[in-house]
């Protein structure tokens, strides 16, 4: 296989625990600002493959489409945080292991990805780490302001197609765009509508939390979920169920109009 060795990219120590790396997401560059991420991005996953007993090499045309997604999907995401995704599902940090069947595909790279984010989401919620980090890009001085605008078209059609082709009531990323709609009046909830949402969000997030609690998992994960359950009897209202409602009312929006090009025109950020 090719070279597992990582460049060097990071600004911030490379000793950072994952949950240090998680509490210190400012102080890494992020995939965006970066021009070309193949060769950043495979040997993250060759090292992977070898750690995991993948002897296949990775494909070129797979390569590509890992390079691909990386660059479309992840943006917002670090490199730092990519190998953490990995080095999670090597240390058993999920509920599950992803089963490679000795090919490291697409598909299971997305899914690790993945199970990094829900992992991400749930060790800021137990940590009471800000949930500063927008998942659409923040201002930077490499990214113009079509550049930008662009992106974000981009962003709202895939929430747009999703929505259509799964026929989910709402995509979690979608909360980062809030904002945006309550601004330009795509939003119109009352308070007791918003209450209603939140009551409904928080029953499913309880729900899901004891549905991973009768699952078969690791004594780690077991303290941390029923520490997450007991933040939710809070009387203050949870900041993971608050960006839930907010993607719902956000995708709820979305699927009333019949094109992308309606929101966004709405949005002004037509072409």
């Amino acid at each position: 296989m090719d070279n597992t060795n990582l460049p060097s990219i990071t600004i911030a120590p490379k000793n950072l625990t994952p949950i240090a790396v998680i509490k210190n997401l400012g102080a890494f560059i992020k995939i965006k600002e970066f021009d070309k991420i193949g060769h950043l991005t495979i040997p993250i996953c060759n090292k992977h493959a070898v750690l995991s007993g993948i002897d296949k090499e990775i494909d070129p045309f797979t390569k590509e489409e890992i390079a691909k997604y990386t660059a479309v999907h992840l943006k917002n995401l670090s490199f730092e945080e990519i190998e953490i995704a990995f080095q999670n599902e090597r240390f058993g940090l999920y509920p599950k292991k992803t089963i490679h069947y000795n090919f490291f595909s697409i598909d299971y790279f997305v899914e690790i990805i993945t199970k990094y984010k829900v992992w991400k989401q749930s060790q800021m919620t137990i940590h009471n780490i800000p949930l500063n980090q927008s998942l659409l890009p923040l201002d930077s001085n490499s990214t113009t302001e079509e550049n930008k605008k662009q992106i974000r078209r981009e962003f709202i059609t895939m929430i747009f197609n999703e929505l259509k082709q799964t026929k989910k009531d709402y995509i979690n990323d979608a909360h980062s765009l809030y904002e945006d709609f309550i601004q330009l009046d795509l939003i119109n909830a009352t308070k007791q509508e918003k209450n209603a949402v939140y009551n409904i969000m928080l029953r499913d997030t309880i729900k899901e939390t004891n549905e991973q609690l009768n699952k078969p998992i690791k004594s780690t994960l077991r303290k941390q979920l029923n520490l997450f359950l007991e933040s939710l009897d809070s009387k203050d209202k949870n900041i993971l169920v608050i960006n839930k409602c907010k993607a719902y009312l956000v995708c709820k929006s979305i699927a009333s109009h019949q094109t992308v090009e309606d929101i966004l025109k709405k949005l002004h950020l037509e072409k």
